[in-house]
């Protein structure tokens, strides 16, 4: 009988691997160590060597004489049928003119050409897709392995917590934190697989619930005292200048918190009460953490204000929340992004939130005075927090921006609206979605991920954390402050890591 060899693909160490398994055979087992970096691997129990064309070449034409090749594991995914003949312009292997030597099935044993190529161009799709579910009012993350998948993804998993497989669901549950989440997208992701990132739906009772008691809230009108308090909250956040968008946030929480009470004076509140009210609106509702904070703060600066309190706000505690690493794309993420945005006004928006970290609201704000040809230097006012900074504009922007304002001739806003004034905020949003849609990219990010992008790139590539906190206009704090005491004169020197892609 002859000797038999079964193909099949791995992932070993990281990287993607040939397994050659066979019963012990000392002529097999010499043909094997003449196979290009061949090795043996304890923990699989078989010989391995790299997953690429000229290695699956070599081991065919090594066993096709002694042993039938069973490569029935490696077919494409869309093929699994007996492999195709080879057109002229394909690479072949050698083949000998023995009739009796042939493919049988899916056992390779010599005399007739194949497809190489049509066992390795798809390795990066081996793997089916994983998916995140995320579930943050239960703190749980559940992940789906939609079809294949290999053993060592579970233990990679167990390195972030102890977890669960619920067999009525087929989902390994993990508790929930976005670390977890941008970690192990990231495991996954480098090793060609594609991972689907999604919410939870809220369950039909909690949205029942959350319409028939949320309606209940809305519905009631605050006492005088409590509207003239959220007047006093307004007054504060304008004479402090606090952003627009900041004091909507806290008025309406505010509001939203006197309206649960709105048959009480706020003065004769205190910490039971607001911890009822958290308890029983929030909680019960399935709010998330950050919602829960935004509402905590507000209470607290309306009281930290008010004239007349019966607490302590330090009784009051805000949610724990998880400490979740930025979300980053990689350079080759990015240039397809940029690749597939079609409009040459969405293409510059995008180019300048990358190459300069600028915030969505930063690239809206952008006047035609604020760009320093003489120097190459933009200057963004009035940031997050009211600050202004300078960051450099690389050669190549500044030759996209000559080239958009001789076709666009924007007035006084570098984008501006079809009516004029500038561009929305959320115009960019949609146009960032629609790229990544394009791009068929599925991570769960907004227009920020590009910022966290060029910074984690500047990083990687040897720049300084102190020039980087001073690029993006970081506030300083008690732990960060030794690293921002940089001279300014170096930040205009440094490269823009879009020097290094190609864009058109």
């Amino acid at each position: 009988m002859k000797k038999k060899i079964v193909l099949k693909r791995i992932l070993h160490r990281n990287e993607p691997r040939f397994a050659i398994i066979f019963d012990n055979d000392k002529e097999l087992s010499t043909l094997v160590r003449a196979i290009d970096n061949s090795k043996w691997s304890q923990t699989n129990k078989c010989w391995y060597a790299d997953d690429n064309e000229m290695t699956l070449k070599q081991i065919l034409t090594t066993f096709r004489e002694v042993a039938d090749i069973d490569i029935s594991e490696i077919v494409s995914d869309n093929k699994k049928e007996e492999p195709d003949e080879l057109s002229s312009d394909e690479e072949i292997i050698e083949i000998y003119s023995d009739p009796s030597k042939s493919i049988t099935g899916n056992n390779y044993t010599g005399n007739k050409k194949i497809k190489i190529s049509s066992f390795t161009k798809n390795r990066e799709a081996r793997y089916d897709p994983v998916r995140f579910t995320i579930n943050e009012p239960d703190g749980n993350l559940a992940i789906r392995f939609m079809g294949r998948y290999d053993p060592e993804w579970i233990e990679e998993m167990r390195l972030y917590g102890k977890i669960y497989y619920d067999k009525i669901r087929k989902d390994w549950l993990l508790q929930w934190s976005q670390l977890k989440v941008d970690s192990l997208s990231d495991y996954f992701s480098s090793r060609g697989v594609e991972v689907i990132v999604k919410k939870a739906l809220l369950p039909e009772v909690l949205k029942e619930l959350r319409d028939e008691q949320g309606a209940d809230v809305r519905s009631r009108v605050p006492g005088k005292e409590a509207l003239e308090g959220i007047e006093r909250l307004r007054n504060y956040l304008e004479e402090k200048r606090y952003s627009k968008r900041t004091i909507e946030s806290y008025l309406s929480n505010l509001q939203l918190f006197f309206k649960y009470f709105h048959d009480r004076d706020p003065a004769d509140l205190d910490e039971q009460d607001i911890s009822g009210f958290i308890e029983d609106h929030i909680l019960k509702l399935g709010y998330s953490a950050s919602y829960q904070n935004l509402v905590v703060s507000a209470i607290k600066l309306y009281y930290t204000i008010a004239e007349v309190r019966r607490f302590d706000l330090n009784s009051i505690e805000r949610p724990r929340r998880s400490r979740a690493l930025p979300k980053v794309f990689s350079k080759e993420e990015v240039m397809k992004i940029f690749s597939v945005t079609r409009n040459n006004k969405h293409k510059l928006m995008l180019w300048l939130i990358y190459s300069c970290g600028l915030r969505r609201s930063e690239v809206t704000n952008i006047k035609l005075t604020d760009l320093d040809r003489d120097r190459g230097i933009l200057h963004i006012r009035e940031g997050k927090g009211k600050v202004d900074r300078m960051v450099p504009v690389s050669q190549k922007i500044w030759e996209k921006i000559n080239i958009y304002i001789k076709s666009y001739h924007p007035g006084e806003y570098l984008f501006e609206g079809q009516t004029g004034g500038k561009y929305s905020v959320e115009s960019v949003y949609s146009v960032f979605k629609q790229s990544l849609k394009r791009a068929g990219i599925k991570k769960d990010v907004g227009v920020h991920c590009l910022r966290h992008s060029y910074a984690t790139h500047l990083h990687e590539s040897g720049l300084d954390i102190r020039y980087i906190q001073e690029l993006l206009g970081h506030k300083s704090t008690r732990t960060t402050e030794i690293y921002t005491h940089v001279s300014r004169r170096n930040l205009f020197a440094i490269r823009s890591p879009i020097e290094d892609m190609e864009i058109e």
